[in-house]
């Protein structure tokens, strides 16, 4: 179910792109070539209308999917993971931090990083 509405959500937002492309704001948009078929079929004065429309109607429909897709979600297991994890954080022995040798084993011959005295 919830891949269904998955699916319808992303066939929605492309309707709703596409609508949005063919509407004519002011400038002319892509209602040249795409939009014209609407125009003779509808009528000129009327298509803007039914774009909008449409438009809007698109957008109800994508906010009632979406608000559907939250109450199907797969929730099972999730409160349990949540739990183990918090239960295992707070049971895990953390080892204290390995105390420092008394001495070290063997001090090096010379330090290749620090800078050599010239001989005089």
């Amino acid at each position: 179910m919830f891949t269904f509405l998955t699916v319808l959500i992303i066939v929605v937002c492309l309707f709703i792109i596409l609508i949005v492309l063919v509407q004519n704001p002011k400038g002319g948009g892509l209602s040249g070539g795409i939009g014209s078929a609407a125009s003779n079929v509808i009528g000129v004065q009327s298509a803007g209308d039914v774009m909008e429309k449409t438009t809007w109607g698109s957008a109800l429909v994508l906010l009632v999917l979406c608000v559907l897709t939250a109450f199907v979600v797969p929730k099972e297991g999730a409160v349990d993971k949540v739990k183990t994890i918090t239960e295992s954080a707070a049971k895990m022995n953390v080892p204290a931090a390995p105390a420092a040798p008394a001495q070290p084993a063997q001090q090096p011959a010379s330090n290749p990083l620090t800078p050599q005295q010239p001989a005089k």
